[in-house]
């Protein structure tokens, strides 16, 4: 049986401990609720992008555009989003599982897989899948900027023809508490049928406008998905070590009454 000593000093450093997880959470949750605002204003943009899109189309549903034209055979492009750190749960877990799977089914590993994040590029580079591109070190933020640089970089890969079609996996953020792995295909773009009904005269022409949006969208688009993947990224870590620091407190009354 322990002594009253070594007791004592467990309970010091378990008290550190829960300090420290405390604070760790306290730091996420700020970080979520800025991220989760621009997640928030990127929806509202997108889906004010998608309106436009739609009255376009409806004026003129013959339209094409580059950015949908796939090709018909050559390499797929895999952008997979993971977090540079860990302490977020089974967030990057969740992402590798769905990444691996994804790959297995390309035997002959022609996709090219391009990484956001330390935690998949270091788990698949060991494995043999090499990075395209990789762009690390992003801790988490919110930044715009860097989203459309990333997004306009794989805009200008597919429009040369260095891939057949780009593929989005990243945590899709659903609450606070509540996140999911999903792929979302980016490119080629494949345009749905129009439902406005609304008429609108479009200057100089609704093809003009339809070849400035359209990139606009995409890149749209993108941002959102790189919000969503930063936005869960904070909401496990919060998560988790809010149940770091309920651990600890349990231990800590099992260590008092002992």
């Amino acid at each position: 049986m322990a002594s009253i000593r070594q007791i004592r000093s467990r309970l010091r450093s378990i008290q550190s401990t829960k300090q420290i997880m405390r604070a760790m959470q306290l730091v996420s949750a700020s970080k979520l609720k800025r991220a989760q605002g621009r997640l928030l204003q990127a929806r509202a943009v997108l889906g004010f992008l998608d309106g436009l899109l739609q009255r376009v189309l409806a004026d003129a549903p013959t339209l094409d555009h580059p950015l949908c034209a796939g090709q018909a055979d050559g390499p797929s492009a895999l952008v997979l989003f993971t977090s540079d750190a860990g302490l977020c749960g089974s967030y990057n877990a969740n992402l590798l599982q769905l990444a691996e799977s994804h790959l297995r089914r390309d035997t002959a590993r022609a996709t090219q897989v391009i990484y956001v994040g330390k935690k998949g590029h270091r788990h698949f580079t060991r494995r043999g899948h090499a990075a395209a591109a990789a762009y690390l070190d992003l801790a988490g933020r919110p930044d715009l900027a860097k989203a459309d640089a990333i997004g306009r970089a794989l805009m200008e890969r597919f429009l040369a023809g260095q891939v057949a079609s780009v593929e989005l996996l990243y945590s899709q953020f659903v609450s606070s508490t509540t996140y999911r792995p999903a792929v979302l295909r980016w490119l080629p773009i494949r345009l749905q049928a129009s439902t406005a009904t609304e008429e609108y005269i479009f200057e100089p022409s609704a093809g003009r406008v339809f070849e400035d949006l359209l990139p606009r969208w995409a890149l749209a688009t993108f941002q959102r998905v790189m919000l969503e993947a930063f936005t869960s990224e904070h909401s496990a870590r919060m998560i988790a070590m809010k149940n770091a620091t309920d651990n600890a407190q349990e231990l800590l009354d099992a260590l008092t009454t002992q």
